[in-house]
């Protein structure tokens, strides 16, 4: 497998392994039908070479970017390159693009598709995150406790998926952008080459945090959209923030991470949503059932003012970290946990 193209576009860089910037990616084959395909222009100029077809991988995420609206995009394509272009339509569920025409025309047809998988990449949705998940029942129990009588006391204007589940507690040390099985396997072998220079900053100990001192992410409490508890070393040596700041940085060197935001150690329980049909007094298992379902709306906000007031000084107790995972977003096991493709015991 070859490695990943880091792309700089202004200040930032991209991992784009689409075979776009080598050769060992393209081979000379047929793709998918598809409904989007642009036939090469008369060139009156020398043509040198023989014509041919060749296939790149390009995730399919990004297909609608280089069709772009109405096929203008691809059009354009055509008309600069003089290749006949092929994107497989979303039912073939490929990643092949076909390019065919002389030499020249494909590496010009590559070249421009490069530019548009760099200019487009931070459209795409992050896929997954590298978590630190918080499995310690009794942590996730109180957790549950302060939800539902903050959503009945306080919160009662905000839907009951707005409360994390308990289960799905975590850290979130970078969010990630993994666009193919490929990709995923790659993010998850680079997480385990980290394991020796992580056992040297934390050691063999186990590693514990104390979870609370709920806290709101805006600088307005009265407009509060986020709202989360502290985690900190259990004996105040710095180990969880050293481990984060490290993996941080080596996936962030690596091309992985692409977000410009600091680094904040922190457990969200609550994202705010507007209450729907949703009863203040519901279950958490009826909780659990919609948890994803909503989104967070722009501009929507609660009072917690008085929440955070009320719970100050609350602590949820001591939970030791015991993994850190390539987890995947909006993908829940039975228990509520984040499905993940692999993990680092620790």
């Amino acid at each position: 497998m070859n490695s990943p193209n880091i792309v700089a576009v202004g200040s930032r860089r991209y991992r784009v392994r689409t075979g776009l910037a080598g050769n060992s990616d393209i081979s000379v084959t047929s793709s998918p039908k598809s409904s989007f395909s642009s036939k090469p222009q008369n060139n009156s100029k020398a043509r040198q070479g023989k014509s041919d077809r060749i296939t790149i991988n390009v995730p399919r995420q990004l297909h609608k970017y280089i069709i772009g609206t109405r096929g203008s995009t691809l059009e354009h394509l055509r008309q600069q390159t003089h290749a006949k272009i092929t994107v497989p339509n979303e039912r073939a569920k490929s990643n092949l693009i076909e390019i065919e025409g002389m030499p020249d025309e494909r590496e010009h047809a590559q070249e421009m598709i490069n530019q548009l998988v760099a200019d487009n990449m931070a459209n795409v949705p992050y896929t997954h995150f590298i978590s630190l998940p918080l499995g310690d029942l009794d942590v996730q129990r109180r957790v549950g406790e302060f939800q539902r009588e903050a959503h009945q006391r306080f919160l009662q204007g905000a839907d009951c998926t707005s409360f994390v589940q308990p289960g799905s507690l975590h850290i979130t040390i970078g969010m990630l952008r993994l666009l193919s099985p490929a990709e995923i396997a790659k993010a998850v072998e680079f997480l385990k080459s980290l394991e020796s220079g992580i056992r040297k900053l934390i050691g063999t100990r186990p590693l514990l945090a104390k979870i609370g001192q709920l806290a709101a992410m805006e600088s307005d409490p009265a407009q509060s959209r986020i709202i989360f508890a502290k985690a900190e070393d259990f004996d105040g040596n710095k180990r969880l923030e050293q481990l984060c700041t490290f993996v941080r940085s080596k996936f962030d060197e690596a091309g992985y991470i692409d977000e410009k935001r600091e680094l904040k150690i922190h457990i969200t329980v609550f994202r705010a949503k507007p209450a729907r049909d949703c009863d203040p007094h519901c279950s958490e298992q009826q909780a659990a059932e919609t948890q994803g379902r909503g989104k967070l709306r722009s501009g929507f906000s609660v009072n917690a003012v008085s929440l955070l007031k009320e719970f100050k000084n609350l602590s949820f107790g001591i939970c030791r970290i015991g993994q850190i995972q390539i987890a995947r977003r909006f993908r829940h096991t039975e228990t509520g946990a984040y499905v993940n493709d692999g993990a680092l015991e620790l």
